[in-house]
């Protein structure tokens, strides 16, 4: 392990207790009497070199989470890492361009069976490739059943979607690309391949999302602070949340349930409130309702620990500077559900320093990337509860 040099140096000398505010639920939140402990892990790149110029924007892990996936982009390189080993197994070379290309840059990656990856690219590619890059599925298509509009606007219908590998269908949750709203209702998007057909599920507790985020029109360039969808594949139900409140929906494929989950939370708001100007005509009115929304809450994906069968979860809170001479501060929550959405528990975590927004669940800890003197390096937290 190398000596680390970043601000979660100090996280390894904390550890986190219950909040004093949550006494009254002590019989039941799991949480409250919490410790963690942070090691961070350095991977070794052997001959080759770890190119975190960009970091790490999107990743995902092998269905039995070994090994890590994610791309070094301009130009496109498949990067694989045994997180067991702490050690890079391959880079691999993609094609930009051709029948095999996916752009100089690549947005999403999903692995599944056999080493294969979905992934969607800026050039307007979406298939399945193998571990070589050739493409053995395109899934772009414009799918019956939906307006015509959002069926032909590629980026908005498949920016943000999952990839179904047994059923062959992609759940979608479409993205606005104009800084004006479209208008279209929000929901679910389920396209069946074999049909080429698709309907939307409407989820109208969702227009949360476009309620609180922000956008800044200059000139032609643009300041954004969306709120976050995410989708997430859960014993054959896809669960839809967001960044903007604690509860979220649950689709279930086989039915055509969706249901929407109501959390009470107690350490945290369940939601965002209050009036909010998401259109400002300056970049200070842009700033001043940025803070508004990130002092709240900022809700992150479920995360499912099958060591112990609950869902975890963080939520922040961010705080922007008061003087040039301060820097962002942020305060970090962990909740706890069981497998059927009742709140288990909550906390607040003693830390300082930033946790990477691209994290993840591997043997029951959280992991997140830290750049470790220009080597791939995790700080990884495990929890005692």
């Amino acid at each position: 392990m190398k000596n680390l040099s970043v601000i979660f140096l100090i996280a390894l000398l904390f550890s986190c207790s219950g909040n004093e505010e949550n006494k009254e639920s002590s019989s039941s939140n799991i949480l409250e009497d919490l410790t963690f402990t942070v090691d961070t892990l350095v991977m070794d790149p052997g001959e080759d070199i770890f190119n975190l110029g960009m970091g790490i924007r999107s990743l995902d892990l092998s269905p039995n989470q070994k090994f890590l996936y994610y791309f070094e982009n301009m130009p496109p390189k498949l990067l694989k890492v045994d997180l067991d080993n702490k050690a890079l197994i391959s880079k691999k070379d993609f094609e930009s361009e051709g029948p095999d290309g996916v752009g100089v840059f690549v947005g999403s990656i999903q692995v599944g069976p056999d080493e294969k990856l979905v992934l969607l690219g800026n050039n307007g590619a979406f298939g399945v490739f193998d571990g070589n890059g050739t493409k053995i599925k395109d899934l772009k298509t414009k799918p019956d059943g939906l307006d015509p509009t959002l069926a032909e606007n590629f980026f908005s219908l498949y920016g943000n979607s999952i990839y179904d590998w047994e059923d062959e269908k992609i759940y979608s949750w479409p993205v606005e690309t104009e800084v004006e709203s479209s208008g279209q209702k929000p929901g679910l998007v389920s396209i069946n391949l074999a049909s080429n057909s698709a309907k939307l599920i409407e989820a109208p507790e969702m227009e949360i999302v476009e309620q609180y985020s922000i956008v800044f029109e200059q000139n032609g360039s643009f300041n954004v602070s969306p709120q976050q969808v995410y989708l997430t594949q859960h014993k054959g139900k896809i669960l839809i949340s967001c960044s903007a409140m604690g509860d979220f929906y649950e689709y279930d494929p086989l039915t055509e349930e969706l249901k929407f989950i109501q959390i009470d939370h107690h350490l945290v708001p369940n939601r965002l409130t209050g009036e909010i100007n998401n259109r400002p005509k300056s970049k200070e009115g842009f700033m001043d309702e940025m803070a508004k929304v990130n002092e709240q809450i900022h809700f992150r994906k479920l995360q499912w620990n099958p060591n112990r069968e609950i869902f975890l979860r963080l939520a922040t809170k961010v705080f922007a500077p008061k003087t040039p001479d301060e820097g962002y501060s942020y305060e970090y929550f962990l909740l706890a559900y069981d497998q059927d959405f009742k709140l288990l528990g909550e906390t607040k975590l003693d830390l300082e320093g930033r946790i990477d927004y691209n994290v993840f669940f591997k043997d029951g800890k959280l992991w997140s990337y830290v750049n470790v003197e220009d080597e791939l390096g995790f700080a990884v937290f495990a929890f005692d509860f």
